[in-house]
């Protein structure tokens, strides 16, 4: 549910990434052992035993495949931002190994086409080692079970398979990251003296546990600053804005809302949906009247947050969420580590106008944005 605008680079995820210069792969013309935690390792839910053609493979000095595979390659946003991490991973695990990374994926979420697909890449041994992005916590329990089951490490991404034979997951902790947004909101609606009557809530995909959760940290973090504030909707009921997580969709549902519930004057969003509601704030001339604050970095929503319609984003870091499993499978094939805590939560990253303790300004967040680019 995983920043200038981002160029989207909607195209089907089997462009090859980065492997290493020539001077990195000289460093692993040498044959290499492959340690024996990584053959056999123990994991809480049984021994996993390494593919012997990988074993193979690596100590013949041949490039290990390393294969992200996402929802959506995309979708705005995360899938650009998982593609530079997916690109940055594959230049840090060659100092491990020898390695090729690929991001693969439906264009637009597409579970049957996006399973189908990590199907062909098992059954042809084109993998030998995955970080995946269920569609849905759990969804693809089976799919994670067989890679490991013939010998292939699995480490998930951003939506988490817990009863699943994975490694370890990398996402943020979504409750911890909305609690954050909900306080940073409110302690500055504080300090500027905002009149907020009633807040509401919404997101592309408010059935989800992630945004539900994003919505439940909003009002709590909120809450601790103002404890009678007053809410639209709960984490149960929040306000569609669209599957698709399209600006447009954003526009065409946030207007008639905002527009019928002239109440709201805070809209709280769980995703890039912010960049919408922040476009509806000004076509509807509400600026200085109704705020918003939401999840993921754009130029548009770098732009709001400078002219004060969107108080706080928070980068996710689509490209750290790719990035460290990436690392991580190459650590794991070529030393057999594995963290020890398989819940590997990611620090979000507040973007506010001025910045400040814990925080990016708005200038430092188009830095960071145009550095990742």
């Amino acid at each position: 549910m995983s920043i200038v605008r981002t160029p989207m680079l909607a195209m089907a995820g089997l462009a090859l990434l980065s492997s290493a210069s020539g001077a990195g792969m000289a460093a692993h013309a040498a044959e290499k052992t492959v340690p024996d935690a990584a053959k056999t390792h123990q994991m809480p839910w049984g021994a996993f035993k390494l593919a012997p053609r990988i074993v193979k493979k690596i100590e013949a000095g041949e490039k290990a495949n390393i294969v992200v595979g996402i929802e959506g390659t995309g979708i705005p946003i995360q899938g650009a931002e998982m593609r530079i991490g997916t690109k940055k991973g594959c230049e840090a695990a060659n100092k491990e190994l020898p390695a090729d990374c690929r991001m693969v994926g439906p264009v637009n979420p597409d579970t049957t086409k996006q399973l189908a697909e990590l199907e062909t890449l098992l059954n042809s041994g084109q993998v030998d080692c995955l970080a995946l992005q269920p569609p849905l916590p759990n969804q693809f329990t089976g799919i994670i079970n067989k890679y490991a089951d013939a010998g292939i490490p699995v480490f998930t991404l951003n939506i988490d398979a817990p009863k699943a034979k994975r490694f370890a997951f990398y996402a943020l902790n979504e409750v911890q990251a909305g609690t954050i947004n909900g306080e940073a909101t409110a302690k500055l609606i504080k300090a500027k003296g905002i009149a907020v009557n009633e807040i509401a809530m919404g997101s592309g995909a408010p059935d989800q546990p992630w945004a539900q959760a994003r919505m439940q940290g909003f009002e709590a973090g909120y809450k601790s600053v103002f404890p009678d504030a007053k809410f639209f909707n709960d984490v149960k009921s929040g306000i569609p804005t669209g599957k698709n997580f399209t600006t447009q969709e954003v526009l065409n549902s946030v207007t008639p809302f905002l527009t019928a519930h002239p109440e709201v004057t805070l809209f709280f969003h769980t995703d890039q949906g912010v960049e919408g509601v922040g476009n509806v704030i000004r076509n509807l001339k509400l600026n200085g009247k109704v705020f918003t604050s939401g999840f993921n970095v754009s130029g548009a929503i770098l732009d709001a947050i400078g002219d004060g319609t969107t108080l706080v984003t928070i980068d996710q870091g689509f490209d750290n969420q790719a990035q460290a499993p990436v690392e991580q499978c190459a650590k794991y094939l070529a030393t057999g580590e594995t963290p020890a805590d398989p819940l590997q939560y990611l620090r979000p990253i507040v973007i506010t106008q001025a910045g400040g303790e814990g925080e990016l300004s708005v200038d430092a967040g188009r830095q960071r944005l145009k550095a990742a680019h």
